[in-house]
């Protein structure tokens, strides 16, 4: 069957927010058997925690955890900041007043990124943050439970932890080779995952709303890279300004040497 494209959020908050792939996916990946209290699309927390008022695609909690899922398109500079602010809110919107300092909830935090990366160093399908406290003894220890997880599937290899290849070749095959997608349908879950995700099931609703994101991330897009080329540029200005060899600034900044002649 063919199957809706998972680099899309509207797609993807269908595919996790339905509680019996949740709960599947989260035993496959993080060993966890997790019982929703409630799973919540689009959270936002009021008042908001800090000086960003944060929208989570997808939230849940249960009696011992919180999970934070994230699904991120586009790979711009700041993700890592905004994802760890992500995680940390999640953390202190627990604490409802000074009397209750206590997380009673473990909180991890999943994002997605659904598209290949630039840089070579986070060219990894699975990249763990966790906070690891040490002792003047060269001790380690674990006072925080809490973990941020960021997952490419682009990069999935032979040390990918088992359990996310089922979900990894999902999303790859969603993407890339939607009619005819390679997914293991030996797993009842995953043959309902694409089940849920098939592309001539959707609802009208359902074809606007990803018709509409794709309308904004090329918008968002285009003014990332407008932004990107006048930043390059300035710094081309400010260097022609220095008489630096025209060769020299075009490897530094990018741009060819049409274009640091249009600049002059």
């Amino acid at each position: 069957m063919p199957i809706a494209p998972l680099n899309n959020q509207v797609v993807f908050k269908k595919l996790l927010s339905d509680e019996e792939i949740l709960k599947a996916f989260i035993k496959d990946f993080l060993d966890i058997d997790l019982t929703p209290q409630t799973i919540e699309v689009e959270k936002k927390f009021v008042p908001p925690i800090g000086g960003v008022d944060i929208e989570i695609d997808i939230f849940v909690d249960d009696p011992t955890h919180r999970v934070v899922i994230e699904i991120q398109r586009e790979r711009y500079d700041y993700d890592f900041d905004r994802f760890w602010h992500y995680h940390i809110a999640s953390q202190l919107e627990l604490v409802k007043s000074h009397k209750e300092c206590k997380l009673e909830r473990t909180v991890y935090t999943i994002v997605w990124f659904t598209r290949k990366v630039r840089e070579k160093q986070y060219q990894r399908s699975l990249i763990t943050t966790r906070q690891i406290s040490e002792t003047e003894q060269d001790e380690s220890m674990i006072l925080y439970p809490h973990q941020l997880f960021f997952l490419n599937p682009f990069y999935l290899n032979e040390k990918t932890p088992q359990g996310l290849e089922d979900w990894m070749t999902l999303v790859v095959e969603s993407v890339n080779n939607p009619t005819h997608p390679k997914i293991n349908l030996n797993r009842p879950i995953i043959q309902k995952a694409a089940k849920l995700i098939d592309d001539d099931e959707l609802t009208p609703q359902e074809r606007l709303s990803i018709l509409d994101e794709r309308d904004y991330n090329n918008m968002r897009r285009k003014e990332w890279e407008e932004g990107r080329m006048a930043e390059k540029q300035e710094i081309a200005r400010n260097l022609l300004a220095k008489g630096l060899d025209h060769a020299f600034i075009a490897e530094t900044t990018g741009l060819s040497i049409d274009e640091l002649e249009s600049l002059i």
